[in-house]
Formats: C-alpha cells, sequence, structure tokens
C-alpha cells in the first residue's frame, strides 16, 4: 500500500513544519481524550514524532488519532 506524501502547500503542514524548527511546545488530544505534550520532531504522512522531554524517547502519533494540536507558547 502506497502512502500519500506530505504536500508543503497546505497550511497545516508549513504550521507543523515552522514548529519543528522553532521546537515550539505543544499540547496534543487525541480522540480518544488522551492528552500529550512535547515538541514536535518530524512529521511524515501518517505519523507524528513528539518528544515530551529533552531525555525522554520518541512518541509516534498516528495522524488518525490526532484530534487538537495547540502550541504552548
Amino acid at each position: 500500500m502506497e502512502s500519500p506524501s506530505l504536500d508543503p502547500s497546505l497550511p497545516g503542514v508549513r504550521q507543523l513544519q515552522d514548529w519543528i524548527r522553532e521546537h515550539t511546545p505543544l499540547h496534543v488530544q487525541l480522540v480518544d481524550g488522551t492528552r500529550l505534550g512535547g515538541s514536535l520532531q518530524w512529521q511524515d504522512p501518517e505519523f507524528l514524532a513528539l518528544r515530551p522531554d529533552r531525555d525522554s524517547p520518541l512518541m509516534l502519533v498516528g495522524r488518525k488519532a490526532l484530534a487538537v494540536i495547540r502550541p504552548l507558547a
């Protein structure tokens, strides 16, 4: 199965890339109500990589599980 590629002309993709570049702290809420925090490290068509803090391993969050992403700063 082929994954769709990220379209950098989309404003949402550009916003996430800005947050990655700026190491912006984020609040993420999943569709099941789970809340996560951290900084976004990278994105691909299926996942976002979130690092809760400097010493923590990456958490992969499936794009389909996302309800809300907002900056804390």
